[in-house]
């Protein structure tokens, strides 16, 4: 019997406009009406998510930052996972060296070592072209701007970072060359207990081995006496792959989620323009029993 349905965010609960369409947010009202809770399980803070459910009407546990925080649905935190402060130096060290800018994300929300001219320069000029590659639609306006700004800590350097009390969840970068990443990537492999995914070939997330999507699924399934076949878990990209490819849980790739993901699934649903969490939803309801996508 189903009593858990884990959802990811971008590119899958949200729509093309990273927004939950009514029809999605209707058919979570009658998941929950059902006694079947709904999680949020992305890769974005938890600040931000709030925001984004609150604009839905939304109330529901969390696990934000790839699996580095859980909260349930009244906001108390049930596991937290620090980078250690030594890894996040060789990060940064690494960084420096590649020439990539580091987005850093805290316990108080998300940071920047740049000036607010420089994160805007880089916004425009590195993150929005490269989330352009694997998402052409992808529009970041003036407005979509000024929220960015008006949420990031600005740190004064390095120094400041680890003198302040800043613990470091996750680090994060872009690059509309894929290869430089893959050259990123591989540099890190030097540094232990660290977890590396991807949401597309041009961007890389950063957490401590503790904080992956499937791990923390597990750990918040804990808190609440779910087993593995109680689980629905739905997602479309590499840092959903821990959590889709856990042990007997019942996996659902969206239409549009990468091959890897499509192929570690165990159902396919329609893509996240076409509310295909609603209609996930919809087989689950009809008899959850015997859950299957029709």
């Amino acid at each position: 019997m189903i009593r858990l349905v884990a959802s990811d965010l971008d590119g899958t609960l949200l729509d093309s406009y990273r927004r939950i369409t009514e029809e999605n947010r209707q058919a979570i009202d009658q998941l929950q009406k059902n006694d079947i809770e709904f999680i949020i399980n992305t890769g974005r803070d938890y600040q931000n998510v709030l925001d984004i459910a609150a604009e839905a009407d939304l109330k529901c546990g969390m696990i934000c930052s790839n699996g580095a925080t859980g909260y349930n649905e009244n906001g108390t935190l049930l596991f937290q996972h620090f980078i250690p402060a030594e890894n996040v130096k060789k990060i940064l060290k690494i960084f420096r060296e590649m020439d990539f800018v580091p987005n850093l994300f805290s316990q108080h929300g998300r940071l920047s070592l740049l000036s607010e001219k420089e994160l805007e320069e880089y916004t425009k000029n590195v993150m929005i072209p490269a989330m352009q590659i694997s998402h052409p639609d992808f529009v970041y306006t003036d407005n979509d701007m000024k929220d960015l700004v008006s949420r990031v800590i600005f740190v004064d350097g390095e120094e400041a970072l680890f003198q302040s009390d800043h613990q470091i969840l996750k680090v994060t970068t872009h690059s509309p060359k894929p290869e430089r990443l893959a050259e990123l990537r591989e540099a890190l492999n030097d540094v232990p207990e660290l977890a590396i995914a991807n949401t597309s070939t041009a961007d890389i997330e950063i957490t401590s081995v503790h904080a992956q999507k499937g791990i923390g699924l597990m750990d918040y399934a804990k808190t609440k006496g779910y087993q593995p076949d109680e689980i629905v878990a739905v997602g479309d990209s590499g840092n959903d792959y821990s959590m889709l490819s856990l042990p007997g849980i019942h996996s659902v790739a969206m239409a549009n989620a990468t091959e890897e993901i499509q192929n570690i699934c165990v159902y396919r649903t329609r893509d996240n323009a076409s509310d295909g969490i609603a209609y996930i939803i919809r087989c689950i309801l009809a008899d959850r029993s015997n859950f299957e996508l029709r």
